[in-house]
């Protein structure tokens, strides 16, 4: 049978406990701060640990090791303060605009595994005028010049997709132009530190248009979309003129993801059943209240039991 049990051992701490019954043993934990703490941000303060459990993760209460966010994947859009998306761009050899940019918060995405399927789909929304798109405005400098332009994607919180589209002009004279591409987004969330992921942490996916070429040709060198070029996240590999006799016509798409997404705040694990701890110390570096939990497990073949116990420390600036 599984029991839930709220136990109060005195106000500063609070300890949740669900066993299973005569399978493994209940867990014995208590968890005490110790009376030598000066509670000064910079100088550690000491858990006195009360039992034996075989695990203990422990979270800090600061932001990113908060135990009510263990399960946090998303949060409300209300609480996205800005969303903002940074691209660099650098053309290199070839003749100019080769090159657009597009967002979209109703893009579905691409199979990936149907390359006919994906480049009729693409080849009706560019013949339809990109319907659902936002082509984003950029200034193409000179050859081998980085700039630097930066949206706000505050209307794509939900739904964001990127399209890159790569399509150098091919004059028989002139390479067909090379872009590195660099990409951004930084996301500020109301309660937490500002977060910033690439955009080749968006699962790109390449489609190459070109019937001379399988659908999802990359990483081939000239002529191809390359993520394996440490010059820049994406090098759109141009090549030398009279080369090919068709113009290169790729495009990228991320794979459509929510912007108000946030990573699950983690613990550390303290203890296993390899090593004994009757006591514990952390540094707190900033004043404020924390809410210090401690997850503590036994566990065998046959279940688990666990107390989770949370203890707030208030950490003062030290003069």
């Amino acid at each position: 049978m599984l029991m839930k049990k709220i136990i109060y051992l005195f106000p500063l701490l609070l300890i949740l406990s669900a066993c299973q019954h005569n399978l493994v043993p209940d867990v014995s934990c208590r968890i005490d701060l110790d009376p030598a703490n000066t509670y000064m941000a910079g100088d550690p303060v000491r858990f006195v640990i009360h039992g034996n459990p075989d695990n203990i993760l422990f979270y800090s209460g600061e932001t990113g090791a908060q135990y009510r966010f263990r399960d946090r994947y998303l949060v409300p859009v209300e609480q996205v303060k800005s969303a903002s998306l940074k691209m660099d761009y650098r053309p290199n050899y070839g003749l100019p605009e080769g090159l657009s940019v597009y967002v979209s918060n109703t893009f579905k995405g691409l199979r990936g595994d149907d390359g006919e399927a994906d480049r009729a789909t693409v080849a009706a929304m560019a013949e339809g005028g990109m319907q659902g798109w936002t082509r984003l405005d950029y200034v193409e400098g000179a050859p081998a010049v980085w700039t630097s332009q930066e949206y706000d994607m505050s209307a794509y919180l939900d739904n964001f997709a990127l399209a890159i589209h790569w399509n150098p002009i091919n004059d028989g004279r002139s390479a067909q132009r090379t872009y590195w591409l660099n990409g951004s987004m930084t996301i500020d969330i109301e309660g937490a530190d500002p977060s910033t992921m690439l955009i080749t942490d968006l699962n790109p996916v390449v489609l190459a248009m070109n019937a001379e070429v399988e659908p999802y040709h990359k990483n081939a060198g000239n002529g191809s979309v390359r993520f394996d070029n440490t010059a820049a996240q994406i090098v759109c590999q141009g090549i030398g003129a009279g080369v090919l006799d068709y113009a290169i016509d790729a495009w990228i798409f991320t794979t459509p993801a929510p912007l108000n997404r946030v990573p699950n705040d983690k613990g550390t694990v303290l203890k296993n059943l390899q090593n004994y701890m009757d006591s514990f110390a952390y540094t707190y570096e900033y004043p404020g209240t924390y809410t210090a939990s401690f997850v503590c497990i036994n566990a065998n073949y046959k279940g688990s039991s666990r107390v989770d116990v949370e203890i707030p420390v208030t950490i003062m600036e030290k003069f």
